[in-house]
């Protein structure tokens, strides 16, 4: 199931975004996986025999928090059939961080 929501409180976008990247870094999955944060969105890039992008909506919340739906998804044909597997790997990594995360919208 594809990560619909990725709901963070106490930190923004931004502070979550370089957690999620220090977090990552060293790590196999941090190889291949990049987060960024343009504008109003949260880009998921996943690179490898590929590339696939997923854009989630941010709006803030209180406390300094956001909330991050998916807006968009382009998977490459080569990610499809380990998709469940980098999302539960990465799903892990961002509750690390503080994230609540949804397979709902």
């Amino acid at each position: 199931m594809p990560l619909k929501t990725i709901s963070v409180t106490q930190q923004t976008a931004n502070d979550f975004t370089q957690n999620v990247g220090d977090k990552l870094s060293g790590r196999e999955l941090g190889k291949i996986v990049s987060f960024e944060v343009k504008g109003d969105e949260l880009i998921v890039q996943i690179s490898k025999l590929g590339k696939s992008v997923l854009a989630y909506g941010v709006e803030k919340t209180e406390h300094s928090g956001f909330v991050a739906r998916l807006k968009s998804e382009k998977i490459a044909l080569a990610h499809r059939a380990f998709r469940s597997e980098i999302e539960s790997k990465l799903s892990k990594v961002l509750k690390e961080c503080g994230a609540e995360v949804s397979t709902s919208p």
